[in-house]
């Protein structure tokens, strides 16, 4: 999924900011649209949507959450659940979908109908992938988000039955990383990134990492 695949260069219409100036301060600017070429200029220079209501918000935390190729860690509990797990592990097969159940699991989200409708659109292009856990073809849990050359950017999990949007999340990591993804990124702390062992690194050296991954 990345190895081999040149990257283009991005161009976007906006005249967005330098994250140089923004210090402690999480959002870059307000404003723009969510086209394909917008969101992949935006990736491609390590900032990201998050907003609950219009204008669009885009943000470059000063810490990002990350964790490096072949630092996953699972715990005790999770090692277990894997090898009793007789879930079937897809990639693509549903990416409406597990998106759509993202939204709909939580409360309160940034996942917006006009959000589902651009990630959509990056899954039509092959920007954006999903990787589904099915329990007798009924989707039970599943992680969807953006890859682009050797970085994964990790949008958002779901699950309808104990551990499979984590144990979607492993096979994910495991597929990607024999693809030569050098780096996924969580963006923000949560539990799930917590759960595996994500841990937080400077805007710069986050920063510094995407572009040894884009070359």
């Amino acid at each position: 999924m990345t190895r081999g695949k040149s990257l283009p260069v991005f161009t976007t219409r906006y005249a967005f900011p330098s994250t140089e100036g923004l210090g402690e301060s999480m959002y870059l600017g307000a404003g723009a649209d969510l086209e394909p070429d917008t969101l992949l200029y935006a990736y491609s220079h390590g900032f990201f949507p998050w907003y609950e209501k219009p204008p669009i918000l885009w943000c470059s935390p000063p810490q990002r959450t990350v964790l490096r190729a072949g630092e996953l860690h699972i715990s005790r509990s999770l090692k277990k659940a894997l090898k009793r797990s007789n879930l079937e592990i897809r990639c693509d097969s549903s990416f409406t979908e597990v998106i759509r159940l993202c939204a709909r699991v939580r409360p309160e989200t940034w996942i917006t109908d006009e959000m589902q409708s651009a990630y959509v659109k990056l899954f039509e292009l092959g920007w954006a992938h999903s990787w589904e856990a099915y329990e007798d073809s009924r989707l039970v849990g599943g992680i969807y988000g953006v890859v682009l050359g050797r970085a994964a950017f990790l949008e958002s999990t779901f699950h309808l039955q104990n551990n499979a949007g984590k144990i979607a999340l492993v096979n994910m990591y495991e597929q990607l990383l024999g693809s030569g993804a050098q780096f996924f990124d969580f963006q923000v702390p949560s539990e799930i990134a917590e759960s595996f062992g994500a841990y937080e690194v400077p805007r710069a050296t986050f920063e510094k990492m995407l572009r040894q991954a884009l070359v």
